[in-house]
């Protein structure tokens, strides 16, 4: 299986690089092939998505990239932390790049969308100084824009979506140990 993993945190020492990294690593253990994407390396930097007219805009090196990876991934698995309820906007850019009509959807002449990423898989793994918890209910903004307005609209199935949370309520010791039981699962998961 192709998976994409694509990491958005401006430390390469992060909680979010530990969780990509652990997970492409069991992954790798069981013969997957893996490609990591940090959207903050100077490989994929790019500008905001900006234009007059959409349709007249032309396709970037590294937009055309991000598209070419997602059509290659069987398995999406984005890895970010929650900042004001929500991905960091470098990985709202990148969805904006990204999923674009005739990549992810596009519409019929009598106007019904079609999704066309229907044969993939998406995993949500994010880190949050608050309670992790609540930000798995639809109707917060983490769960909406992921599984109703991203990852729904195109077609694709999330089949996991887990938020490592209070890791600024608590320090030291508690929150080593709590954070190493998060990658402890999420290894173990991954390793079936």
């Amino acid at each position: 299986m192709n998976i994409l993993i694509v990491t958005a945190h401006p430390s390469s020492k992060s909680h979010t690089r530990r969780i990509a990294e652990t997970y492409a690593t069991a992954k790798r253990a069981k013969g997957h092939f893996v490609e990591m994407v940090d959207l903050y390396a100077k490989e994929y930097a790019t500008d905001l998505l900006i234009f007059e007219n959409l349709r007249d805009r032309p396709l970037d090196k590294i937009q055309k990239k991000f598209q070419e990876q997602v059509l290659w991934a069987h398995e999406l698995v984005v890895v970010h932390p929650v900042w004001w309820g929500t991905p960091p906007a470098i990985m709202k850019n990148w969805v904006e790049l990204t999923f674009w009509p005739g990549i992810s959807h596009r519409y019929t002449p009598t106007g019904k969308l079609v999704r066309l990423l229907g044969e993939k898989s998406a995993k949500i793994f994010a880190t949050s100084g608050g309670p992790g918890w609540i930000n798995k209910w639809l109707f917060m903004p983490l769960a909406s824009f992921w599984r109703i307005n991203v990852f729904g609209f195109s077609g694709i199935d999330v089949t996991d979506m887990r938020v490592c949370g209070n890791l600024d309520k608590w320090r030291g010791e508690k929150a080593d140990k709590h954070f190493e039981k998060f990658l402890e699962k999420l290894k173990k998961d991954a390793s079936k």
